[in-house]
């Protein structure tokens, strides 16, 4: 009975030491991957840090839209094999879209923005566009009060953001809803990648010589004719290009472009993207991918 009861003891033991042996090895692991996490976060944040003085140094030299092309070409791809590390940085031009936050500044509502999404809505067949521009403008506005009924989403959805449309997964949320409440799906053919981003609740130029050919439809230019801001010179043209701040680059005026860094060090791969404003030299949204 003894030797029973001893043996119950030892194995009882032995079990609670390998469950102990497991669980350390379970924070060991959990350690190293939160090291590891924090070596790749500032492996990032020094890679951003150099890339953005890159960026700082290019800005400076770039003079008008011919320079602007150079400088949206991104940087040289970089690879050193000793190191293992490789390093490519795109950049794409954002002020060739409509800000779509400008649309509602200090609570008065753009009406030139507001008839660009309906324009929209025409074109691709949304069956509500009223609908579709109050979700937009209950979701950019601080209050919680609707502009038509179920149009503030945050009344729906406790976890909904609201005061400013944050990107393009937020503003997913909204097309999403948009469907949920109206049943129209065509909202999801409109390719709202090419035709506009989310700044600062400001009004900035829009580059006319950059303009995606559904930006152009979008604006009701001529899709065919137009060639850019040279092309802005007949009365309806001049209308349109002061009513959407249609302009050139220029060194005065806030130029944004979305700048993405793609890096690898021994095979670890890894990306930091921030948006860029060429007059200030300010990056932000910044993101990265771990």
């Amino acid at each position: 009975m003894k030797k029973g009861i001893a043996l119950l003891i030892t194995i009882g033991f032995l079990l609670i030491l390998m469950s102990l042996i497991g669980y350390m090895l379970t924070i060991s692991q959990n350690n190293f991957d939160k090291i590891e996490k924090i070596k790749l976060r500032n492996q990032s944040t020094i890679i951003f840090s150099d890339v953005k003085k890159i960026l700082d140094s290019y800005a400076k030299e770039v003079k008008d839209s011919e320079d602007l092309d150079l400088f949206l070409a991104g940087l040289p791809p970089f690879y050193n094999d000793k190191s293992r590390f490789s390093l490519y940085v795109q950049i794409k031009p954002l002020s060739n879209k409509i800000n779509i936050n400008s649309i509602l500044i200090k609570n008065k509502t753009d009406k030139n923005i507001e008839s660009f999404i309906k324009n929209i809505c025409e074109t691709y067949n949304i069956l509500d566009p009223s609908f579709l521009v109050a979700l937009i403008l209950d979701t950019i506005d601080t209050d919680v009060v609707s502009r038509q009924a179920l149009s503030e989403i945050s009344q729906e959805d406790i976890k909904f953001s609201n005061s400013k449309i944050i990107n393009m997964k937020h503003f997913e949320k909204i097309v999403d809803y948009y469907i949920k409440i109206t049943q129209d799906s065509n909202i999801k053919n409109v390719p709202w990648s090419r035709l506009i981003y989310f700044g600062k609740i400001e009004k900035y130029i829009l580059d006319c010589d950059r303009l995606s050919k559904e930006l152009i439809n979008a604006l009701r230019l001529q899709v065919d004719e137009f060639a850019g801001c040279e092309s802005l010179e007949d009365k309806y043209s001049k209308k349109i290009a002061k009513n959407y701040e249609l302009k050139s680059y220029s060194k005065k005026d806030s130029y944004f472009v979305k700048v993405e860094v793609q890096y690898s060090v021994e095979d670890e791969e890894n990306s930091v993207i921030f948006d860029y404003d060429m007059k200030t030299n300010k990056a932000t949204n910044i993101k990265n991918k771990l």
